[in-house]
């Protein structure tokens, strides 16, 4: 920048040249070893409706709290891990999940289907954890009976063909079959 032009010019210019946190984001995503429980994890981490500490978060996704730190450390510039396995991964700037869900911006790093995961990692952890007559154990089979709903509605409202996908239909007839509603 040269100094010259009106100053709705020298604004427009700066914003321009400022790519904010995205660059950041992407190296670090970039160098992070992105296998399937690392999807996973940063899936969930994006689209909770509400935290969760790493050992529920490992409930509902049917992992270990090891896998999931381990999982979490990948991207530990980004987050905050907690000191321990009860406490919530929080993400250090909002525009992180901005980032991850803006496909223009993110490009191989998108997150699309997340909502529609967590819906059948919730389905998931009820099917193998409620029984009947049984209360809640514990804040992940919590979060699974009240969200899993959300997390649909979410997933039929970003279905551009207005269909549900076949997996989303398997895991709800799973659902309805398991032992917990006989």
């Amino acid at each position: 920048m040269d100094g010259k032009g009106s100053p709705q010019q020298k604004l427009q210019q700066i914003l321009n040249s400022h790519l904010g946190l995205d660059p950041l984001y992407a190296q670090v995503l970039s160098n992070a070893n992105r296998d399937d429980a690392f999807t996973k994890v940063l899936s969930a981490i994006i689209y909770l409706k509400r935290q969760l500490s790493i050992t529920d978060l490992a409930k509902l996704l049917d992992l270990t709290s090891e896998v999931v730190v381990t999982q979490l450390m990948e991207i530990q510039s980004i987050i905050r891990i907690p000191p321990d396995n009860q406490g919530f991964v929080q993400l250090n700037h909002a525009s992180f999940r901005d980032f991850l869900l803006d496909k223009t911006r993110s490009k191989e790093y998108y997150q699309p289907l997340g909502e529609a995961r967590m819906m059948v990692w919730s389905l998931a952890c009820m099917v193998k954890y409620l029984k009947q007559d049984q209360w809640l154990r514990d804040k992940a089979e919590k979060y699974a009976c009240l969200e899993w709903c959300s997390h649909l509605e979410s997933a039929i409202g970003g279905c551009e063909s207005g269909e549900l996908p076949t997996a989303i239909v398997d895991n709800i007839q799973t659902f309805i079959r398991c032992e917990a509603l006989e």
